[in-house]
């Protein structure tokens, strides 16, 4: 067993499940789309933006991911499919259960980190 987490696990499942998408994209528009319609298919791209979006389902992180990912590939173009699967995986996310770290710290006894409201500055 290697000690990777969470993080290493879920970008490797997020890029498999991206790439698999890619690769079904690929071959679909290549064999079923008029020739004359001219559509590129990257495969390993739809593999990164994968990986981001598994993370961020299950950190709920959004922009620290969307940076890191940006750092990663040093593609310009890639930021708004980054953002817009952090965006989906979140909110998909935060409506079905709450992320890891707030179960484990409500496994772990501790008291949930609650937002503060009313705060006005003066």
């Amino acid at each position: 067993a290697l000690p990777s987490g969470l993080f290493i696990p879920s970008l490797f499942i997020g890029a498999t499940l991206g790439r698999l998408m890619g690769n079904t994209l690929h071959a679909f528009v290549k064999y079923k789309v008029d020739a004359s319609f001219r559509i590129h298919i990257e495969p390993g791209m739809f593999a990164i933006v994968g990986a981001v979006a598994m993370l961020s389902g299950f950190c709920r992180m959004t922009v620290s991911l969307v940076v890191i990912m940006f750092e990663l590939t040093g593609e310009l173009t890639y930021v708004v499919p980054f953002m817009c699967a952090v965006l989906t995986a979140k909110l998909v996310g935060d409506s079905m259960t709450p992320s890891i770290y707030d179960c484990h710290a409500k496994l772990n006894g501790y008291a949930p980190i609650e937002e503060r409201r009313g705060i006005r500055l003066q």
